[in-house]
This record gives C-alpha cells, structure tokens and sequence, in this order.
C-alpha cells in the first residue's frame, strides 16, 4: 500500500477520530500520529473520538493533552476528549 501524508497549515478546532480500534488499525492509534493531531490544533482544540482504552488515554495525556471521559452514545460506555492546554 501507498502511504499518503495529509499537509494541512490551518490549525483546527475539533479533530474527529473515527478510526477503527487500535486492534483493527494499530497504525492510526500510535503516538507519533496522536502528537502530529496534537500540534494540528488550536489551542483549546480538541479530538474527540470513542476509543476510552487505558493505553490510549496515557499516551493522550503523555503528548500534553488534557484528557477527559464522556458517556458514551448508545452502546459506547464512555468516549473521549482530548484538549490540546
């Protein structure tokens, strides 16, 4: 497969991470990726996303954000926002 890099110069307000699940696509949930979002954001930004694993929320908090849990929709106990302070 072709990897494709994504080239944005705005920073952004909201990140949706709808990845599938860092079993299904463990390339996606690495931190290396996590602090390229990071730095993608607007002070006060955020990535939200339903992804609530342990691992992912300390590598979350290891980059600088502030990590905070949610309820979860229907199905979903809980997800994730992760602001960039």
């Amino acid at each position: 497969t072709e990897s494709k890099k994504i080239s944005l110069t705005d920073k952004n307000d909201l990140v949706y991470f709808d990845a599938f699940s860092p079993k299904k696509q463990p390339e996606l949930w690495k931190p290396d990726i996590l602090r390229k979002i990071f730095f993608l954001l607007k002070n006060n930004g955020f990535l939200v996303t339903y992804c609530a694993q342990g691992k992912f929320k300390r590598n979350l908090k290891e980059i600088g954000y502030q990590v905070i849990s949610l309820d979860g929709p229907p199905g979903k106990r809980e997800m994730i926002k992760a602001i960039r302070k």
